[in-house]
């Protein structure tokens, strides 16, 4: 039985509330619907400072059954802070929540991942289920999609493939993949590299005739790893594209330094490209 699944990330602060993205996925029960976003609070202190938090959200949904109660559904979130402007420290490890909910039909859940005592805000997904209509024959195999996912480095010579590769996703689930290198860096430091790492979620949402719609997320880091400490800078992209066999689509993503001087590089452009094959 498949489940439609919505899930809006909200931040709740003095200011009010405003919702941040939303995503939607259709999942079969027992399987999980993966949410990746990069977050981005800002505000001000107790002392009027102006504060800025970069977060990154994983959560993973896995509706179990429903029944008349119902929809009986397992949460799992992951927050990592990235950076953190003004006073105050990055956390040491993740803040991490597993929750076992029950969503009446009709119904939604408010559920608190992330909390700023700083900024006074806090992060919440409020998620909202129903069921979703089955025009499959009964036994029929769900549909499955072929997809190519290409990343290149952009540079002022040209383009470099870094990785292609190859993935099968069923429509309403998602399909993964990493990108992850290290690129020596010049000076006399011989422990000074960058590390690369995208990870790559394609979700392809409804099959029509000859058109895909599809849902394309990068989220990531480049850091400088030296010996003296890692600085990172955070990337991230989201869109949705309509993708025809063999044509294919994506989006360019930039991340600057803050000193090409300090850490041995000033800029790094990746093109995304995924094909699909139905």
């Amino acid at each position: 039985m498949p489940i439609d699944l919505t899930v809006e990330i909200l931040k709740v602060g003095p200011g009010g509330t405003e919702t941040l993205a939303t995503d939607q996925a259709r999942v079969f029960l027992g399987k999980g619907a993966l949410l990746a976003r990069d977050v981005t609070l800002m505000g001000r202190s107790p002392l009027k400072e102006p504060l800025t938090e970069k977060l990154r959200l994983r959560a993973e949904l896995r509706p179990l059954g429903v029944t008349q109660a119902g929809l009986a559904l397992v949460l799992k979130s992951k927050v990592q802070v990235l950076a953190l402007s003004g006073s105050g420290q990055i956390p040491r490890g993740d803040i991490t929540r597993s929750l076992n909910l029950e969503i009446a039909q009709g119904a939604s859940e408010l559920v608190t991942v992330y909390e700023s005592p700083p900024l006074d805000t806090k992060v919440t997904l409020h998620v909202k289920w129903s069921l979703a209509e089955d025009s499959e024959a009964p036994g029929a195999d769900p549909t499955q999609v072929a997809l190519i996912a290409r990343v290149f480095e952009v540079g002022d010579s040209g383009e470099t493939l870094l990785a292609d590769h190859r993935l099968v996703a069923v429509v309403g689930h998602p399909a993964s993949t990493t990108v992850d290198r290290l690129v020596p860096l010049p000076g006399n430091e011989p422990k000074k590299v960058r590390q690369d790492r995208l990870e790559i979620t394609l979700v392809p949402l409804t099959l029509s005739g000859r058109n895909l719609s599809l849902s394309l997320e990068v989220s990531g880091e480049i850091a400088t790893l030296t010996s003296e400490g890692n600085q990172s800078h955070p990337l991230a992209h989201q869109g949705n594209y309509l993708l025809s066999p063999g044509v294919p689509e994506g989006a360019e993503l930039e991340v600057r330094s803050g000193s090409a001087g300090k850490e041995g590089w000033l800029r790094v452009r990746f093109r995304i490209e995924i094909t699909a094959l139905f």
